[in-house]
């Protein structure tokens, strides 16, 4: 027998959540395995078909999951990822500080090539992420994609957040992924800026 819920609960870096049926209060238990011949990853809020089994303590857990419209989760034209085109102001100012900063012989000659390698790498991690997510395969861990936007890659990071329409809904990733941004900018301008640092180290 087919029940149908919606997803109520779902970790993608662990790959389970859990699903409340309809008109009932308990949930239960989802894993990425129990999906049916799908390649899109699950979200809160989807409702889903579903089979139930129990494991070896008896505990429900939902089998053979699929979703109550396919067609939902096929992006519609128009409806693409928009650039927001004040954080894209910012790249651009950013890019050209940069480039007046090494011309100006505060930045080592080598910088913006350095800065542009960082930024490809970046971009490769999100595409590999993104390519493990939709075959449920080994994740690279969250910290290492910020850690490469604190090297300097936020904006392949950003650019492959909406490409690639991933890592760009989670809040609490993008709420990092900003303070990476801001880390990022703050140490390659007081570096390049010797009355701040001056000022800084008294």
């Amino acid at each position: 027998m087919r029940y149908q819920g919606k997803i109520t609960k779902w970790n993608d870096s662990k790959g389970f959540g859990f699903i409340l049926p309809n008109g009932a209060t308990e949930e239960i238990f989802l894993h990425i395995s129990s999906f049916a011949n799908s390649r899109s990853r699950p979200e809160i809020s989807q409702l889903v078909t579903y089979e139930i089994s129990k494991d070896e303590l008896g505990r429900r857990r939902a089998l053979n999951v699929q979703y109550v419209s396919v067609r939902s989760k096929k992006p519609q034209r128009g409806n693409r990822e928009k650039l927001s085109a004040l954080f894209v102001g910012f790249m651009l100012i950013f890019t050209i500080f940069v480039a007046e900063r090494t011309f100006s012989g505060h930045l080592p000659p080598f910088f913006p090539l350095a800065l542009t390698g960082v930024n490809l790498v970046t971009f490769l991690y999100y595409y590999v992420d993104k390519t493990a997510a939709v075959n449920n395969s080994w994740r690279t861990p969250e910290n290492v994609l910020h850690m490469l936007s604190v090297a300097g890659g936020w904006i392949g990071a950003y650019a492959a957040q909406k490409l690639f329409r991933h890592k760009n809904k989670k809040t609490s990733f993008l709420i990092t992924y900003k303070a990476t941004v801001l880390i990022n900018c703050l140490g390659i301008g007081l570096s390049s800026t010797p009355k701040a640092m001056a000022y800084l180290l008294g």
